[in-house]
């Protein structure tokens, strides 16, 4: 695991500083290191969590990988997510009057209008 060198350099500790701090064997930390040994899933979640990254990020599963199979986020969360509180307050305001107004909108289910009455 390529990865472990290069988060533990970027750290500037030694190969026994990242072992004992993650509660291993120096030789058992050198073996992951150097791809020779795979670490158990708990042995993972050690690492990611003390060089702060994902274990997909150890596991060198970069977010491009992911990127096809991912769903696109609507553009109205993405403009939500820009907004002030106050704002993001009025758009819902907004849009449940647009829905209480839409009463007679064939898509929009009894129960849903009701929700936001």
């Amino acid at each position: 695991m390529i990865k472990l060198k290069i988060l533990r350099k970027e750290k500037g500790m030694t190969q026994t500083q990242v072992a004992d701090a993650v509660g291993l064997g120096r030789q058992a930390y050198a073996y992951y290191e150097k791809g020779e040994r795979e670490p158990s899933t708990e042995t993972l979640c050690k690492l990611a969590d003390f060089f702060g990254v994902t274990v997909d990020e150890l596991l060198g599963r970069t977010p491009q990988l992911f990127d096809d199979a991912r769903i696109e986020r609507p553009e109205i969360i993405e403009l939500y997510d820009m907004m002030t509180p106050r704002q993001q307050s009025n758009l819902i305001s907004y849009a449940r009057g647009m829905l209480a107004a839409s009463s007679s909108n064939p898509q929009t289910s009894p129960a849903q209008r009701k929700k936001y009455e």
